[in-house]
Parts: structure tokens; sequence; C-alpha cells
């Protein structure tokens, strides 16, 4: 990472020398021409592995739970330290029970990404304009990446969007616009600022991509993902009329449709994913993860992590999203195989055209328009429920909002959003941590709505280096 780091940085740096393109390393390879600048960004900044970047996300979120076996022997062991803290919303949530450190890596990540698109655009900048258009696929790329990059980081580490007059002083992340790296103490830009950034980065993709080279590629950042990402930032800003424009837009251009019910119920087989290379749905799919914390736990054997009794209890018999190898593996159920990456050809974050009719749905009821509203949550229902036949009918906003949440937590769990939606609508959820005996016991932790333990602590490394930025005021753990 670093030796890439330094030498795109040397190409910016000895750009003006005439003599720097004849330097030759048989140790290196320094990009000097578009297409190496594609493969630099699909190996760096697409392919690369982030760790367990956001699967803190997943055990903090309410669908996820514990459990333990019911006998417990010499050969049991409780497997759920190193994601206690988060599960419980404890204060600082990288230190386990136990005191060891178990630092988030979504933080280095994606600002990695970030100063290698800031490095990236300003190299492919200086080349000339090309007949095929590479050059503005590659600054589009680079643009979507750096602000989903931001998303990512804002959501998690900065407060909650609310309202125009709070983002002007609510707590962000820092902006870096830096194209080398720079010894130096970064300090927290306002929401606001933040927003700006996003919005401005994805619209200037959107305009490169569209007049770019058309890669139509669900493994390269692409128009439709652009969109999916401006509608999310617009419903973070309860920009309802912005929300159903670019949802009007996408779902008029893209080629993606909804996965259709014949296709669902294909998926009952392990080794057949929902989310799959193959999906009509799939806009895009980046980032390589490690295996979730709970992929090989035996729930008869080990304290674990597990899909939690209230989501799967949400969902009808006969609805084809639980059918059996569809969500979780029959066989060993702590485990989510609904993009099982041992056969889904895709890479582990990946984004669905359904998105756009719950955000279109979502802005349509917020707007009181909720009959129009239901009608796009019904397409995708109708193509969930066996037979054919599902409908969702409700007689007022408030009954149409509830049935939203809940089909969205249903049609995207373990898709790293529902922690967002619970921050993004101010919800209040309890986990039971089970203690790891025969007796049953648990104790029951409570994040109260708009806690301001939606606001992740910064790594801890970060934190011993940066004495400047401001950390968020979070709370001890709550419990009844």
């Amino acid at each position: 990472m670093k030796h890439i780091i330094f030498l795109v940085s040397l190409i910016l740096l000895f750009a003006s020398c005439n003599d720097f393109l004849d330097y030759k390393d048989n140790d290196k390879v320094i990009p000097e021409e578009l297409d190496q600048y594609s493969e630099l960004i699909l190996g760096e900044l697409i392919q690369k592995s982030v760790g367990a970047t956001c699967y803190n996300l997943w055990i903090m979120s309410d669908d996820y739970s514990t459990s333990v076996p019911s006998y417990i022997g010499s050969t049991s062991t409780d497997e759920r330290i190193d994601y206690q803290s988060w599960y419980t919303w404890a204060r600082e949530t990288q230190i386990t029970p136990e005191g060891d450190e178990k630092i988030d890596p979504a933080w280095e990540h994606f600002y990695h990404k970030i100063l290698m698109c800031n490095i990236i655009e300003k190299a492919v900048k200086e080349f000339e304009d090309d007949p095929e258009g590479v050059k503005y696929r590659l600054l589009g790329e680079v643009q979507v990446i750096r602000a989903m990059s931001y998303w990512y980081l804002v959501n998690m580490y900065g407060d909650p969007y609310r309202n125009e007059e709070q983002a002007k002083t609510a707590m962000g992340i820092p902006i870096n616009k830096e194209t080398s790296i720079k010894d130096k103490l970064y300090t927290r830009s306002s929401l606001q600022e933040v927003y700006i950034l996003m919005e401005g980065d994805l619209k200037d993709a959107l305009q490169n991509l569209e007049k770019g080279e058309q890669k139509n590629s669900i493994f390269r950042p692409n128009p439709d993902v652009v969109r999916l990402f401006l509608s999310r930032i617009y419903l973070e800003q309860r920009r309802y009329e912005d929300v159903i424009t670019i949802c009007n837009e996408a779902l008029k251009k893209t080629t993606k449709t909804i996965i259709s019910l014949s296709d669902m119920l294909t998926y009952s087989d392990s080794e057949k994913p929902i989310i799959n290379k193959n999906s009509s749905s799939l806009l895009y799919s980046w980032l390589s993860r490690e295996a979730q914390p709970a992929s090989s736990m035996n729930k008869y054997q080990q304290g674990c992590y597990c899909p939690s009794d209230e989501l799967l209890g949400l969902f009808a018999d006969d609805d084809v999203r639980n059918y059996r190898d569809v969500l979780v593996d029959y066989w060993t159920p702590t485990r989510v195989i609904k993009y099982n990456a041992n056969h889904s050809g895709c890479y582990d974050m990946n984004y669905r055209v359904e998105e756009f009719y719950f955000n279109r749905a979502e802005a349509y009821i917020e707007s009181g328009e909720w009959e129009t509203g239901m009608g796009d949550l019904n397409e995708v229902y109708s193509q969930r429920i066996e037979g054919g036949n599902g409908q969702l009918n409700v007689s007022n906003v408030d009954d149409a909002r509830k049935k939203l949440r809940e089909e969205k937590r249903k049609e995207f769990c373990f898709e790293d959003i529902r922690w967002f939606d619970i921050r993004r609508w101010g919800l209040a959820i309890e986990h039971k941590y089970y203690n790891f005996s025969m007796d049953g016991s648990f104790v029951t932790y409570l994040l109260d709505a708009e806690s301001p333990n939606y606001v992740l602590s910064i790594p801890l490394d970060v934190q011993r280096r940066n004495f400047e930025i401001e950390q968020p005021q979070r709370v001890e753990s709550k419990t009844k």
C-alpha cells in the first residue's frame, strides 16, 4: 500500500522532469498510461480487502442477536468477546471486556481510498483527452469512490444529519484534499461541508461517467451507483423531491430490474446466493472483506452471534426471502449466506436496484403521498411472496411508514444498510446478551432513540496520534 502511494506521489512530484519517463526500476511499476491507472483503480480501490470493515455495524444493529450452547462442556468456547462491546453499545467499543483492543478498521481503509482518489484524479487530469473517453471514465470512477468513502465515514463517525441548520455546526469528519502523504493533524469539518463535498463529487462523477468510456460492468463504478448514493444523501437531507427525481431518472436509464419471483425461488440453494454476479438487480459490487464474525460458528458448541429471532420473525411463511438456504445456512444457522462469497462471483459490498424503489417510496410517504409510496413497495413485495399474490395494504401515512421500514429491513438485511437506517430514523433498539451458562440468564441492553452512541469513536490508534480532533460524547451502556 505504502509503495503504491509513494510511487504515484512520485509521478506527481516529477511529472515536469523531462527524463522522468525514462526512469525504470525492475521492482516497481509506475503508471504511465491511462490503462495502467485503470488497473490501479481496480486493484487498489475496488478489489483490495478492507478487513472486517462494517461488520461491527451488523453486530450493533437489531438484525443480530447472540446464542449460547444449551450444554457447555470442556470443548465449548465463547467467541463473542471481540465484538461484545459493539453489541452492547459500550462507551468505548474498541476495548473488549477482557481489556484487549479491537480497533475499528473502516477509518483507515476509507481514508486510504480518499487519498488514492485524490492522487489518481490529479494525475489523470494531466492527460490529454482520448477518443475512447478513458480519461473521463477514470475521473468519474475516482470521484464516486471518494464520495462513497466519505459517505461511509460520515455515517459512522459523524453526527446524523437532521436538518440544514443543524448541519452547519454538527460534527462531521475530516476532509482530506491532499495529493500526497502529509504529516499533519486533521480536524473535523462540519456536517454541511461534508455533504456539499459528497454531492459535488457525485454530480461530477455522473457527468464524467456518462461522457466517458462505457464499461457496463457491475465491477466498475457506474452511473447507477452514483444515482443510488445521490438518493441516499438526499434522503438523509430530507430533500424528498430530489430523491424522487433522481430515482425516476435512475429507473428510466438503468438496465437493471427487480429480482423476479421465479429467480427468487431458485435461491433456496446454498450454492446459488441471492446476490450473485448474474443477478438482474445488481448495480455495483466492490471491496473484499474477511469472513463474517459468525460464519464458521457452531451454536451447539460456541457462544456466537446470529441473525436475531426478531428479524426472522418478520418474514411470513410464504416469503421466499427466508426460505431454506436463502438467508441463513440451514445446517449452520449462525451463518448468513445471502451472498455466499464462495459461489456469488461478487465482492463483499453490493448495491441493488430495489433500493431505488424503497428510497422513492420513502420520499413519497414522507411527502404525504403514501399511496404512491406503497405502490413502489408493492413492486418489490409482489416478487417476494410465493404464489405471486403479495400485496401490502395500509390505510394511513403512519402505517405506510411502519410498513416501509419493516420491508426495507427484510429486503436489505445484512447488506450494510440497517445500522445507517437506525441512525437516520432515530430508532431505539434492544439487545439481549445471554450469559455463557446453561441457566438461560441474560442482560438486556438499550440503545435510546437519538442516542449519542449512534456516533462511533474514531480508531484508538488515531486518538493516540491526534489530540486535536473532536471526540464524540458517547455514554456508558444502558441496561434494564
